[in-house]
């Protein structure tokens, strides 16, 4: 690639101040925290409106509340918070950073007996699933938050899938030295991921042939430049991943405190504009927030987000953020075993795993017999390791595993016997 002396520029100054957002390796223990995204639908599967909760979820005055006009956007709390996702009917928690995830799960119960009560209120249910189970993706549906149309007008239809997912992403904290390797190995183990975590077979009523219709639809978005789910391949180092960054389209950029559709690549963006170094730097991260890979590092908190798991069934809550947090936990032998089973270019097979277990879930075939098995002994390994009994968060995956069936899976079997309505009974979180 060819690039002008104002790129070569800009590309240098933003690996510099990528890179060093991150700490140097301090050896302190990792902290980890999670953004659990839910559907809030009717008893019958039609999508709620999650606009009737913020009254409710305010009361007692101790969220405080951020607006974007007269839309609440989001209520935010010492150790726990909301934040309204691009659908109408998906609300999101946010927990605030723990030691580990026994304490992160002592927040997320307390946030979720809240949001429930509310929801309850309203005669919704609070889904413990990836996906609106009945409800379409439509304009009409999605959040009129101004960046939200920005995207919509840069993207066209295929964006309303945001309006529809549900998500479970987990951060964990990540040094200068490490952070390049390890998004690569997030990236690399996000077939692993959906395998075992795929919830979002259903929608708009029907079975739609995919496990993980997350990141099967979604994956549509970008394809020929890998904007959503697995990349093509890993980052050699920091320069790198910038450089993957840049020369995607820009989707969105901010002109007189408006977001508004982008022309062109990042690097295009960078060559007409030539902007100083902290609206270079804003430029960037507004772009590079709407790239969305299985493994994204995110300078701002110094922490890697996994995000390919679809939210998790109500008993079996941190199952994809224990399986996160175990990827980095035992990062070093899941390396070893990896390039002992499938060589120095293990990407190849992992992705075609990847677009087999998005389709089939736990019934694809891995790359090799009893791999699957393997990196979750490795991965109960790390975790215990950390000696705060995390490792017991597993033990559903291990479920799913002998089973050979995950959520997704189960839900496909449910929906013949009862419809949607099926579904809520079982993904619904219960009322306390």
């Amino acid at each position: 690639m060819t690039l002008t002396d104002a790129q070569r520029a800009a590309l240098a100054a933003l690996t510099a101040r990528f890179d060093g957002a991150f700490p140097q390796r301090s050896g302190q223990w990792r902290r980890v925290g999670r953004e659990s995204e839910h559907p809030v639908v009717t008893p019958d599967g039609q999508a709620g409106d999650i606009n009737d909760l913020w009254p409710i979820l305010g009361e007692g005055g101790d969220l405080k509340i951020k607006r974007e006009g007269e839309l609440v956007v989001s209520m935010e709390g010492e150790e726990y918070g909301y934040c309204a996702e691009v659908g109408r009917g998906t609300i999101e928690v946010i927990l605030s950073p723990s030691d580990d995830l026994v304490d992160l799960e002592r927040k997320y119960l307390v946030a979720m007996e809240r949001l429930v009560r509310a929801a309850d209120a309203k005669g919704l249910r609070v889904l413990g699933y990836g996906m609106q189970p009945v409800q379409a993706g439509t304009a009409e549906f999605m959040a009129p938050k101004q960046r939200y149309g920005a995207i919509l007008e840069a993207l066209g239809p295929i964006w309303l899938w945001f309006t529809l997912t549900a998500s479970d992403q987990v951060h964990i904290d990540v040094s200068r030295e490490e952070w390049v390797r390890l998004t690569n190995l997030g990236n690399l183990l996000s077939p692993v991921t959906v395998a075992l975590c795929a919830n979002s077979s259903v929608f708009e009523g029907k079975y739609q042939g995919m496990a993980s219709s997350r990141e099967g639809q979604m994956g549509r978005i970008g394809a020929a430049e890998f904007r959503h789910g697995m990349p093509v391949g890993a980052a050699e180092d920091a320069a790198a991943y910038v450089l993957q960054r840049a020369v995607q389209p820009l989707l969105v950029r901010r002109v007189m405190g408006l977001i508004v559709p982008g022309q062109g690549s990042f690097l295009d963006y960078v060559e007409a504009e030539r902007p100083d170094e902290d609206t270079l730097w804003d430029a960037f991260l507004l772009h590079e927030h709407y790239i969305w890979n299985s493994a994204r590092p995110r300078s701002a908190i110094g922490t890697i987000e996994l995000r390919a798991a679809c939210q998790q069934p109500p008993e079996e809550p941190f199952a994809a953020a224990a399986l996160g947090l175990a990827f980095i936990a035992a990062a070093d032998e899941l390396e070893a075993l990896i390039r002992a089973r499938l060589g120095d270019d293990p990407w190849p097979q992992m992705r075609a795993w990847h677009h087999a277990a998005v389709v089939h879930g736990l019934a694809a075939d891995e790359p090799t017999p009893g791999l699957l098995d393997e990196l979750l002994r490795l991965c109960e390994d790390g975790l215990r390791r950390r000696g705060r009994g995390e490792e017991r968060y597993l033990k559903a995956l291990r479920r799913r595993v002998q089973r050979a069936e995950n959520p997704a899976q189960e839900a496909v079997r449910l929906l013949a016997t009862g419809g949607p309505a099926t579904l809520v009974e079982r993904f619904a979180w219960p009322v306390p």
